[in-house]
């Protein structure tokens, strides 16, 4: 034991961070809290404050909502499809995709680092291929670290016991940190202070209204004893204390002198505290307060515009930085090189912000700063191959075709841009920029083609016929 013993950083505490250790103090209410436990993010942050709670779990069931594909090569060019082997890993994965997704994604977004298990058809690392997915706990498990070469070497799951994984065997995710290169940071660390206020205020408000809603008080009695003391402050709370008692009259000695310390709660900003924190909180995720029904935040106009940052400033990214390293690790298994995509265009709460990108892209193509494939690989459509030009004639070879047919990894792209304006996820005005501008279609025929998809629904067999 004594190499993982060094590896894991039990004689070198500067080696790696390690939820072992708990070398960093947050302030009292976070005893013992460390940036690196991520058991102490999950109870302190996600399972005891609301706030924090509520708006991870959008972001998750968001993410696992947004609709993905996979472009993958073909022998005469690129295809793409919704149901590729790769995908089917998540199908097949604890609790289907959908549910892998969320949890993947709470992990990542409480604690920072998210980890699955490649499950694979056997142990021979030659020709073996994957088979499915399984969600590690994040708090349980950590990274070993390597050498220059192989900076992880593999992984280590403490719970009952320990189990070693090889590098291959697990997919990690982890968001980006500053501090420690191989370990990520959760957005609980720089917001755990203000996690710990919020969940004071709820105490303090908690205790106001067990108590009847009153503050506290002092009593003063000038010549009474220990026990009669206790006595009065055992009436009092029977006579006094808790909802039901709210309406009834109190009276006291004339020898008894109150003092209430405030007589509004709020006089102890607990109120203010609890608001501000709350927005601070949901800041730092990325989660606009009006989707948690905070009418007193007007950032955005309308709750259409919260959903759209709620997608460009949280969820979007953490998809790509998840598919993205899914990717990475997954397809060295596949011979078609696979590549997992986001469907933008299938996100209707971020249509509007399509189209201006649409008419961007347009206007650099005609200025030509850029090109058609240039502006295709921006929107995510599949890039048509490059012509060659004649230095005689100035025109290219494929140029004839190009005006009067499109390839089969085009009428693919463009049999898509129709059926999403059959679906009503994609305008039909964007729609007709992108097949006239960025398929050198013929405006009139692609506005025709796009009005007869406007409000039916289409097969794609009958869209390449028109094609």
């Amino acid at each position: 034991m004594a190499l993982f013993d060094r590896l894991l950083g039990r004689n070198q505490k500067s080696f790696l961070p390690s939820k072992l250790w708990n070398a960093i103090i947050w302030g009292k209410g976070w005893e013992d809290y460390s940036r690196w436990d991520k058991r102490k993010l999950i109870e302190q942050a996600y399972e005891r404050n609301p706030t924090f709670y509520a708006a991870c779990n959008l972001i998750a069931e968001t993410v696992a909502d947004i609709p993905i594909y996979v472009d993958y090569k073909t022998s005469t060019g690129m295809g793409s499809s919704t149901d590729h082997p790769i995908l089917s890993l998540m199908d097949r994965s604890d609790d289907g995709r959908k549910t892998f997704v969320e949890r993947m994604m709470l992990y990542l977004v409480v604690t920072g680092e998210a980890y699955a298990q490649i499950v694979f058809s056997h142990s021979d690392k030659r020709d073996r291929r994957p088979l499915g997915l399984v969600t590690i706990p994040a708090q349980d498990i950590n990274p070993i670290q390597g050498d220059y070469m192989e900076p992880i070497k593999g992984f280590v799951f403490r719970d009952t016991k320990d189990i070693y994984f090889d590098n291959d065997e697990v997919l990690y995710v982890k968001q980006i940190n500053l501090r420690e290169y191989f370990h990520g940071m959760s957005a609980g660390v720089p917001l755990a202070e203000m996690i710990d206020l919020n969940n004071a205020a709820i105490t303090w408000n908690k205790n106001i209204a067990q108590a009847g809603g009153m503050p506290p008080i002092i009593a003063k009695a000038p010549g009474i004893s220990r026990e009669e003391s206790q006595q009065l402050k055992d009436d009092w709370q029977m006579s006094s204390g808790g909802a039901n008692n709210s309406h009834r009259l109190k009276v006291v000695s004339e020898n008894l002198d109150l003092v209430k310390l405030t007589d509004k709660p709020n006089e102890m900003e607990w109120n203010n505290a609890l608001m501000s924190t709350t927005r601070m909180i949901l800041m730092g995720l990325g989660v606009p307060s009006e989707l948690m029904n905070d009418a007193q935040n007007k950032t955005y106009n309308n709750q259409r515009e919260a959903r759209k940052a709620l997608y460009m400033e949280a969820c979007i990214p953490l998809a790509r930085k998840f598919y993205g390293a899914m990717t990475k690790k997954l397809q060295p298994y596949y011979s078609d090189n696979p590549v997992i995509c986001i469907d933008t265009d299938a996100i209707g709460a971020i249509q509007e912000d399509r189209a201006l990108v649409v008419e961007r892209l347009t206007k650099a193509v005609d200025s030509g700063i850029i090109s058609r494939n240039e502006a295709r690989e921006e929107l995510g459509y599949t890039v048509a191959k490059e012509a060659k030009t004649d230095p005689m004639t100035g025109q290219t070879t494929e140029q004839a075709v190009q005006e009067t047919a499109l390839n089969g990894a085009q009428v693919e792209a463009a049999v898509n841009v129709l059926l999403q304006v059959s679906a009503g996820s994609l305008s039909a005005e964007t729609a007709k920029l992108i097949l006239s501008n960025f398929f050198g279609i013929d405006t009139a025929i692609a506005s025709e083609m796009v009005n007869a998809q406007t409000g039916r629904t289409v097969t794609p067999e009958q869209l390449e016929v028109q094609l």
